[in-house]
């Protein structure tokens, strides 16, 4: 039964239709090969994936993973977190850590394989409005812009503060993506993410996480907060057009083509549309050391749009990959959120610790995680092939 249940599976990915070319009709080379592997072991296989910490350049999550299961993952995920507030001047080393990992170079800039490792990049875009220095955590303050979009004439404020600061933002963030396609790295790009907030919960005056999904200048607010009877629908169509204006100002007006777009909105009000995106993405922190393979909201997002692979873009407990593959909840790729426990010193700890996504055992035990990257599911970075040439 359980050889007639993989076959029914695999039978039903072989014929399944997924989107054959990436929404940027103008794609790098590198950005096709990489999107047709994606394409081709989903269903079968999943990638190992683990978030860089941008904000603690010394933790280098990289060699964590592989000091404690003695593989390297397949992707690592970078953020632009850094890069924009106003005034701002901090040592970023994302961009230049990510060409090093698709160069096959851990974070301490060793030759570690002939492979090209994958690399994701999401932005915790900072408030475009934000006085000089203001790039603390993510306040009240920090999150309190609006879209400068009118969702009733359908139109951007072209000439307000706001919408000049949020494309000079833009700019600033093409810069980068730039060197990336100007090494030849392709990019699984998660801008705008998990815009839905506690407004995907559906409860009465829940709010958005982020700015970007927290509605227009034109919206009613009360305290940044608002309601779910209404205002959703005001908050997804803000948040579609500013995807949209994105996609089409670094593709049409920047030039940038090695993006694999993937889409974290949440809730389906806020899908922007199949053509402006490439894969589908949930965050999910479940219970520690509940290794489910989360069925349910695999199934939920696939149903979303089923021409798009789905991933688990971000998370703090691995699934079992045994269950993936018997519950069918075939998640094109993981990626366990950083370690942010820290001592005395700002230094970040490798403890047991409720901070701690990767090290230490409150989210995922020793033998368990071992077992992941030691499974036939798994890919890890020694197991990619040639993404330049595939």
């Amino acid at each position: 039964m359980k050889k007639i249940t993989s076959l029914i599976i695999a039978v039903f990915f072989a014929f399944s239709v997924f989107a054959a070319d990436l929404a940027d009709k103008n794609a790098t080379a590198n950005a096709k090969h990489l999107f047709k592997y994606l394409n081709d072991i989903y269903g079968s296989k999943v990638l190992t994936g683990q978030m860089e910490n941008s904000w603690n350049t010394n933790c280098k999550m990289l060699n964590r993973v592989n000091r404690e299961v003695s593989k390297y993952p397949a992707l690592m995920g970078f953020d632009f977190m850094n890069y924009t507030s106003l005034g701002y001047n901090a040592t970023n080393l994302e961009t230049s850590r990510a060409i090093n990992f698709w160069k096959g170079m851990n974070l301490d800039y060793k030759q570690i394989t002939d492979k090209h490792g994958i690399v994701a990049f999401t932005w915790h875009w900072r408030n475009p409005m934000a006085a000089s220095g203001k790039t603390g955590s993510f306040s009240a303050e920090e999150i309190e812009f609006r879209i400068p979009y009118d969702t009733t004439s359908k139109q951007w404020k072209k000439n307000s503060k706001e919408y000049k600061e949020m494309m000079a933002d833009l700019d600033t963030i093409a810069i980068e993506l730039k060197k990336l396609q100007d090494e030849g790295v392709p990019v699984l790009w998660r801008p705008l993410h998990e815009a839905a907030g506690n407004l995907e919960g559906g409860w009465a005056g829940a709010s958005a996480w982020f700015w970007w999904g927290a509605g227009s200048s034109t919206s009613k607010k009360a305290d940044g907060k608002y309601t779910v009877s209404s205002d959703v629908n005001e908050c997804g169509q803000s948040f579609i057009a500013l995807w949209r204006l994105m996609f089409d100002y670094f593709t049409k007006e920047k030039g940038i083509h090695n993006l694999i777009w993937v889409w974290n909105g949440q809730n389906a009000k806020f899908y922007p549309g199949s053509e402006y995106v490439d894969i589908i993405g949930n965050d999910i922190y479940a219970n520690p050391k509940d290794y489910s393979s989360q069925k349910a909201s695999y199934t939920k997002f696939v149903n979303m749009d089923k021409s798009k692979l789905t991933a688990l873009t971000e998370c703090g407990v691995i699934p079992d990959m045994d269950k993936i593959a018997k519950d069918g909840a075939w998640w094109l790729y993981f990626m366990v959120w950083n370690d942010g426990a820290q001592d005395a010193n700002g230094k970040v700890k490798r403890d047991t610790d409720k901070n701690n996504f990767w090290s230490g055992e409150y989210y995922n035990t020793q033998a368990h995680k071992q077992a992941v990257y030691d499974s036939e599911i798994a890919i890890t970075l020694d197991e990619l092939p040639d993404l330049t040439k595939y």
